[in-house]
């Protein structure tokens, strides 16, 4: 799994709550700082927990936005 560092230019990440339907943009490189420049998406994953339901749903998702793009059109459907 490619590092968050690598990410940060052109790609997105979301965490997603399929129970309650809550999607949530991350602040990549907030997570950078707090889990390490070699943290990955899968260390994300241990840790992302919804914060509506409460429940560790590890369903993170990596979206391509290209080089400053905005992810104005990303959602997720059921």
């Amino acid at each position: 799994m490619q590092p968050l560092i690598d990410l940060v230019a052109s790609f997105r990440l979301y965490a997603v709550c399929i129970p309650c339907g809550r999607m949530h943009a991350l602040d990549v490189p907030a997570l950078i700082r707090q889990l390490g420049p070699d943290a990955c998406v899968t260390d994300v994953r241990l840790r992302v927990r919804c914060r509506r339901c409460g429940l560790r749903t590890r369903d993170v998702r990596v979206v391509y936005m290209g080089a400053g793009e905005e992810a104005s059109g990303f959602a997720y459907r059921r």
